[in-house]
């Protein structure tokens, strides 16, 4: 859910937009006072402010999982455990036993940190910035990582 404050700024020039995005994602400023939305609406704000292939129609288009298509974490590279990933890159993270797309995060260009709502160890809140190497610990073998009590999948979206 847009706040009204999220749309008014949603139409901000690009400079400006980015400005806003670094303070969200620095922690400077809380995602609550431009989007109220779960996870996946908050990356997706996250993303449109910092110029991604998001239409403003789009933003308010989509709601939730109905994120993950544009999104499409299959599609991009998974993640190793170990890689710095670049500022403003949507994380999604998969569960292997049943399929599903639980959860996704933003990164905040600090090594392995990311930004989320509702995630859990994986992003309680905006304000708590979440290092995923200390939270999801060493890589299996089989490329998958261990987290509440089955394996997961951790995907860097190309978007």
């Amino acid at each position: 859910m847009i706040t009204p404050k999220g749309a008014q700024v949603g139409q901000f020039e690009p400079a400006k937009k980015s400005l806003i995005s670094n303070g969200l994602l620095s922690g400077q400023d809380e995602m609550g006072n431009y989007n109220k939305g779960v996870c996946h609406d908050v990356v997706a704000y996250a993303l449109y402010m910092r110029g991604a292939a998001i239409s403003p129609d789009e933003l308010v288009q989509f709601r939730a999982q109905g994120w993950l298509n544009k999104f499409n974490y299959p599609a991009g590279d998974k993640w190793d455990g170990y890689a710095i990933i670049p500022k403003g890159k949507a994380i999604g993270f998969y569960r292997v036993r049943d399929k599903t797309w639980f959860h996704s995060a933003v990164t905040t260009g600090n090594g392995a940190e990311i930004r989320s709502v509702n995630g859990f160890s994986l992003g309680p809140a905006w304000s708590i910035p979440v290092d995923m190497k200390w939270v999801l610990g060493k890589k299996n073998e089989d490329g998958t990582f261990n987290y509440d009590g089955t394996k997961i999948e951790v995907y860097i979206s190309s978007l």
